[in-house]
């Protein structure tokens, strides 16, 4: 899954109340590099959207 930093806690309640793990694994990992198309639609993808 993808979202933005300020939304990691949020992420990793919900993986675990939902997963089936003891500990399931849950990690942020920065980008470092990318395509300027493929970061634009990560921005995308991850805004809030309007009402949250």
């Amino acid at each position: 899954m993808k979202k933005t930093a300020d939304r990691f806690e949020e992420l990793a309640a919900c993986v675990r109340e939902l997963h089936s793990y003891e500990v399931p694994e849950i990690v942020a990992v920065p980008i470092v590099q990318g395509t300027p198309d493929y970061l634009e639609w990560i921005r995308r993808e991850t805004a809030p959207e309007r009402g949250e």
